[in-house]
């Protein structure tokens, strides 16, 4: 958890790990983007900080590259606005990379999707 400079009462900011699928909802209007949009809305008051792998940065730019609703430029803008986010990046350790590997084994999902839960697990905080 962080505190936030200015407060008197040092009010903490709750830390929540965010998935690419979320950050992509940012972007595309689909089904939960209303969700998702409250969440990065409480990022920008201050209210709570956005956690996630260091990779979240290239799920989303490969998802929006791909839409085809976006060229290179909006992919470029929307690389600008995630950034814009100051996303706390977290780079791969031991200790929850190994607790990935056990989740993508005993669920089948990949490595890159076992990442999320892994480091919300290591964080103790919500995904």
């Amino acid at each position: 958890m962080e505190r936030r400079r200015g407060d008197t009462e040092m009010e903490r900011v709750e830390a929540v790990v965010i998935d690419a699928s979320v950050a992509v909802k940012w972007f595309n209007v689909e089904e939960y983007s209303h969700l998702a949009q409250k969440i990065r809305d409480r990022r920008i008051r201050g209210k709570i900080t956005l956690v996630a792998p260091v990779l979240v940065i290239f799920d989303v730019v490969n998802a929006l590259r791909y839409n085809p609703d976006y060229g290179a430029r909006d992919v470029r803008d929307a690389v600008n606005d995630l950034l814009d986010l100051q996303l706390t990046l977290r780079f791969p350790e031991k200790v929850w990379l190994h607790q990935a590997v056990e989740v993508s084994s005993a669920h089948g999902v990949s490595i890159y999707d076992a990442c999320y839960l892994a480091l919300s697990k290591y964080l103790e905080v919500p995904i």
